[in-house]
C-alpha cells in the first residue's frame, strides 16, 4: 500500500493559471479518415525510437545542484530550497523532477529550477 500522492505541475504557466495544474483543453477527436496509414506508421516508429536512450543520454544526474529560483513545496513529496542553496541530487525521477535531499529532508525538486554542479 502506498500513500505518496505526486502532484504534477506545469511551470511554464503562473500558480493561478489553470494549465499550472495540468487543467489542459481534451485533445481533438480525428475521424479515422483525417489521419493516413502511413503517417501513424512513421510516427510510432519515431516514437519507439525517441524512447530508446543511447548511451550519451543516459542518466547521469547525481551529484549537487544549485538552486537557480526560491521552490516553495505545495505538498509532502517537494523538497522547498532557495536561491544559490545547494541541493543533492540523488537521480532523475520523473520526466522534469528529481529526487533531491537537503538537510536530511528528501522531496522531488523541478529540474528547471536547479542547474547540476
Amino acid at each position: 500500500m502506498c500513500d505518496l500522492v505526486v502532484t504534477v505541475r506545469d511551470f511554464a504557466y503562473p500558480k493561478t493559471h489553470p494549465y499550472h495544474t495540468g487543467n489542459y483543453p481534451p485533445e481533438p477527436e480525428y475521424e479515422e479518415s483525417d489521419i493516413e496509414e502511413d503517417e501513424e506508421e512513421e510516427y510510432a516508429e519515431e516514437t519507439i525510437n525517441s524512447s530508446i536512450p543511447t548511451s550519451d543520454e543516459q542518466d547521469k544526474t547525481e551529484g549537487y545542484a544549485r538552486g537557480l529560483y526560491d521552490f516553495d513545496a505545495e505538498n509532502s513529496s517537494e523538497l522547498s530550497f532557495k536561491e544559490g542553496e545547494f541541493v543533492w541530487i540523488h537521480c532523475r525521477q520523473f520526466p522534469g523532477w528529481f529526487l533531491g535531499e537537503k538537510d536530511g529532508a528528501q522531496g522531488l525538486v523541478p529540474e528547471n529550477y536547479v542547474q547540476l554542479v
